[in-house]
C-alpha cells in the first residue's frame, strides 16, 4: 500500500455498519465503493444514497458514491473492508480476488471468531488486518441508518495499519493499533457472547439486561465461561472484572437492539456460530466445561430454525 492523504476503500456489505462506514469515510473525502451481493439494496442507494442520523448526522448523495453487485466493475482498491456477517465471510473470498491489486489490503471489522483464518487460506497473511470496532449502528432501511454508539475500533498493527488508522482517525473514528489483536478479539468476544444471544432470546435492549438479575446472572456466567476457556488457551482478557465489564457495556449501549436480537425480530440467520458456538467447540477440544454459552448457543440455533 503507498503512503496516500486519501484512499480508494471499497466496503463488503451494505448493513447497518457497513453504511456507516461507507457514510463516515466518504464524507472525509475517501472514494468509496459499497459491494453488495442483492440488488434491491443497490438500486435503492444508487437512488437515495446514504442517510445518516443519531450521533453522526450526514447524508451522502448517490453521486458521492459506487455502489454494484458486480466486483469485476471494482479496480484494485487500496483498502477492503469486511463488514458482512461472519457466516458470509467465505463468500466473500471470490469477490476479493477479482477485486484484489498487488497492493490491496483487506481489513475485517466482523463480530466472532474464524474471520482472519478463512482469509488466511486465500491470501497473502501480510495483507490482512484483524480488527474489532465498538461503533453502533442501526439500520431504519437500506442505505438509512442510525448511529447509536461511538466506540473505540482497534486493529493490529501491521505494515500498512498505520495509514488505515490515519485515514480513519481523520474521517473522525478513532483507531487504536495494538500489537495484542487476539486478546481484542476475545476480549470483545467475551462480551458478545454474554450479551448478545440474553438480549435476543428474551426480546429486550441491552439496557434492560441489567434490570433483570436471571438476565444478568446469565450473562456474567457465560462471560466467565469464555474467559476461562481463553485463559486456558493462554490468551489474556483485557479486564478482570466480567460482571462490572458487563454492566458497563450495557448502560452505554442501553436503547441499542443489538444485531443478534435484530436479526431474531427479522428471522433472519444469526453469528450464533462464530460467536457462542465456536466457543463451545473450542471448549469440547480442551475439555473445559461450558454449560451456559452451550445452552445459549442451543435456545438461538432452536430460535432460527422456528424462523
Amino acid at each position: 500500500m503507498h503512503r496516500f492523504l486519501k484512499m480508494k476503500i471499497t466496503i463488503i456489505g451494505a448493513g447497518a455498519m457497513g453504511t456507516l462506514f461507507a457514510g463516515i469515510l466518504s464524507k472525509g473525502g475517501n472514494d468509496v465503493c459499497i459491494l453488495t451481493r442483492n440488488k434491491k439494496t443497490e438500486k435503492i442507494l444508487k437512488k437515495n444514497g446514504i442517510r445518516i442520523s443519531g450521533i453522526t448526522k450526514t447524508t451522502i448523495p448517490s453521486s458521492k458514491l459506487k455502489i454494484t453487485t458486480d466486483p469485476a466493475e471494482i479496480c484494485r482498491p487500496d483498502l477492503i473492508i469486511i463488514l458482512v456477517k461472519s457466516y458470509d465471510t467465505i463468500s466473500t473470498v471470490p469477490s476479493i480476488k477479482k477485486m484484489m491489486g498487488k497492493n490491496t489490503v483487506i481489513l475485517t471489522l466482523q463480530n466472532g471468531l474464524g474471520n482472519y483464518e478463512v482469509f488466511s487460506e486465500y491470501f497473502y497473511k501480510k495483507t490482512i488486518i484483524s480488527g474489532i470496532t465498538s461503533e453502533s449502528s442501526t439500520l431504519v432501511k437500506s442505505g438509512e441508518i442510525i448511529h447509536m454508539g461511538k466506540g473505540d475500533t482497534i486493529i493490529e498493527k501491521s505494515d500498512f495499519s498505520g495509514q488505515v488508522a490515519d485515514i480513519f482517525n481523520e474521517c473522525g473514528i478513532k483507531i487504536t493499533l495494538s500489537s495484542k489483536i487476539e486478546s481484542v478479539i476475545w476480549s470483545k468476544l467475551v462480551l458478545n457472547c454474554a450479551i448478545n444471544p440474553v438480549a435476543a432470546i428474551s426480546g429486550v435492549r441491552n439496557g434492560e439486561i441489567i434490570n433483570y438479575k436471571n438476565l444478568f446472572e446469565v450473562a456474567v456466567e457465560a462471560g466467565k465461561e469464555v474467559v476461562t476457556v481463553a485463559k486456558k488457551m493462554k490468551i489474556k482478557i483485557l479486564f478482570s472484572d466480567v460482571a462490572q465489564r458487563i454492566k458497563n457495556i450495557c448502560l452505554a449501549t442501553s436503547e441499542n437492539t443489538n444485531s443478534m436480537l435484530a436479526d431474531i425480530l427479522a428471522k433472519r440467520k444469526t453469528e450464533i456460530d462464530s460467536l457462542n458456538g465456536a466457543v463451545v467447540k473450542i471448549a469440547e477440544k480442551l475439555k473445559v466445561p461450558v454449560p451456559v454459552n452451550k445452552s445459549l448457543y442451543g435456545i438461538i440455533r432452536k430460535l432460527e430454525k422456528s424462523n
